[in-house]
């Protein structure tokens, strides 16, 4: 894995605050993120976990701070020069955010008609690889009613993957599936992370998940990243609500911020 006297980080949060309204959300966070690493993002419900993820791509903008992607500030930059920035980092969204009047192969097919990947049959074929890729092959013409909660998952995952992005965020990728679509989903997120040799950034509270494959751990807490480090690090730490997560605690806060 990479460090910060190996390289460069290629995702730099510095002192970014947000607030919804009265709510502070971080008063001042700090991340790096380096090239090839899988990231978790764990923290107690209402730290703001979802957030850090869309401010990377500017869904949700923060109100202070620095956010660079790839060398460029994210914070207030007009939606066409997003584009570029989500060509590279694309975002499996916690309940796949399929359109449910499209089919599979246009629900795939909508980021790469906006990044101009190529005709319409080019658009097929990339759209049967990925689906080869997720597990699902032959599932182009169902609608995302006939499809189950981790198929639904695992089509997000592969109009994540499809523009062939650098870096893959993962929001709660494991909510509300069974333990058989869990393995599944966390075997995809290794294999991907090894075939394709994406930078991958996975908020979860599922600590086995997490020390399943993940280089190194972010806790948010009281605002910002209270500790980040490797899973030997995070195992040493004296952070006690660090602890309690390891442990299996989930935290008291309320609920969480998306």
């Amino acid at each position: 894995m990479p460090s910060p006297t190996d390289t460069p980080p290629i995702i730099s949060l510095r002192n970014v605050k947000k607030a919804f309204g009265p709510k502070v959300i971080y008063d001042d966070c700090s991340l790096d993120i380096y090239a090839g690493e899988t990231i978790t993002i764990i923290g107690g419900s209402g730290t703001g976990k979802s957030v850090t993820l869309k401010m990377l791509i500017g869904l949700l903008q923060a109100d202070a701070g620095s956010i660079q992607v790839y060398g460029t500030e994210v914070r207030g930059l007009p939606e066409p020069g997003l584009l570029p920035i989500r060509r590279r980092v694309a975002m499996l969204f916690q309940g796949a955010a399929l359109f449910d009047s499209l089919t599979v192969a246009q629900n795939i097919k909508y980021p790469l008609r906006e990044h101009h990947w190529g005709d319409e049959k080019r658009l097929d074929e990339r759209v049967e690889e990925v689906l080869e890729m997720v597990g699902l092959p032959g599932s182009q013409k169902l609608k995302p009613s006939e499809l189950s909660g981790g198929m639904r998952k695992r089509v997000g995952l592969a109009r994540a993957i499809a523009v062939e992005p650098d870096v893959i965020l993962y929001d709660e990728p494991t909510t509300g599936l069974d333990p058989i679509n869990v393995r599944r989903i966390n075997g995809l997120i290794l294999s991907l992370q090894e075939k394709l040799k994406v930078t991958s950034i996975v908020v979860t509270h599922d600590m086995d998940a997490c020390f399943t494959f993940t280089d190194r751990i972010a806790l948010l807490y009281e605002r910002r990243f209270a500790f980040v480090g490797t899973q030997a690090e995070a195992r040493a730490s004296d952070n006690h609500y660090l602890q309690e997560f390891i442990a299996g605690g989930r935290g008291t806060l309320d609920k969480d911020v998306t």
